[in-house]
């Protein structure tokens, strides 16, 4: 046929009459329909149950449990406030404190615990043994080496050494006072004065003060052009986690860090504003010294 402007654009061409796939096709229609209808009428009706039922509803002759009647917010801030007592949280803290607690050590304080929860009516408890790497203190020294004037200044540095020239400008005790009002600070298995998860090793260098010892104080030393590689790190508490202080100048080539707690970050806690020292007041006793892990806790968090 030609083409003219009058030619429909769309032509349909029946070529045969449409035949059904599948025979029987209103009988599969139907079951279908019904199949899925039935799905349907037992979904809905498991749900009206859990949706309309109140929680806990218990048979009648039985007594309800707790947990048919939840406690309201306000009953809930009053347990809380009234349990533990000030006292008997004031006597636990006390025990926990009377000795030392590092891991793995002082098992009679992990039984004891045990018996408490037992008391308490949580029979599963009992004490789990497991393997895990700890370190503890095999001993422990931190001086400050200067360099004396002597005929042998013209040697290497190592044969100066040899030969006398340095001695030992300052020694840190690396011990607290003992306190009479505190037993604990008499103890003689103690807790020494040490970097939990540190490495072994004795450590001779130059130092460099790092502030906080945060990410930004060190950049701020590399971008002053700060040599850190092969020195020893001199960092404060605070501002970051002691571990990722030792992380960063490790990281940067350093061999070493020693942190220590600055008298001008107690606050308004201090002697100086009249208030009394530990243990008759808050603030802080000079000779404190703050222990702790310096685990990578951005490498692996938790027990390694």
């Amino acid at each position: 046929m030609a083409s003219h402007e009058r030619t429909p654009l769309l032509v349909t061409v029946r070529v045969a009459p449409p035949r059904q796939r599948y025979q029987h096709s209103t009988l599969r229609r139907f079951c279908s329909v019904a199949f899925g209808s039935t799905v349907i009428f037992i979904i809905i009706f498991a749900l009206i149950p859990a949706l309309f039922i109140p929680y806990g509803r218990h048979h009648p002759g039985h007594e309800p449990s707790r947990e048919a009647n939840p406690i309201t917010y306000k009953q809930l801030q009053e347990i809380l406030l009234k349990t533990p007592r000030e006292e008997k949280a004031a006597e636990w803290s006390k025990y926990y404190t009377a000795g030392p607690h590092l891991a793995g050590k002082n098992l009679s304080q992990a039984v004891w615990t045990v018996t408490r929860w037992q008391e308490f009516g949580v029979m599963d408890s009992n004490i789990v043994s497991y393997d895990t790497y700890i370190n503890y203190p095999l001993g422990h020294r931190l001086a400050l080496y200067q360099k004396s004037k002597s005929k042998d200044d013209g040697l290497p540095e190592t044969a100066s050494k040899q030969n006398g020239s340095w001695s030992v400008k300052f020694e840190a005790s690396l011990e607290e006072a003992v306190l009479e009002e505190d037993p604990t600070t008499s103890l003689p298995n103690r807790i020494p004065t040490f970097h939990g998860y540190s490495a072994s090793g004795n450590v001779t260098a130059p130092y460099v003060y790092v502030n906080y010892g945060t990410y930004q104080d060190f950049e701020d030393l590399v971008k002053a052009n700060v040599s850190l590689e092969g020195k020893i790190a001199i960092a404060k508490y605070g501002g970051i986690f002691r571990g990722l202080k030792v992380r960063r100048a490790q990281d940067l080539g350093m061999i070493g860090t020693v942190i220590y707690t600055d008298p001008g970050d107690d606050g308004t806690y201090t002697d100086e504003n009249g208030e009394d020292l530990y243990p008759k007041g808050p603030a802080r006793n000079p000779s404190s010294v703050q222990r702790g892990s310096t685990q990578f806790l951005s490498v692996a968090p938790g027990d390694p």
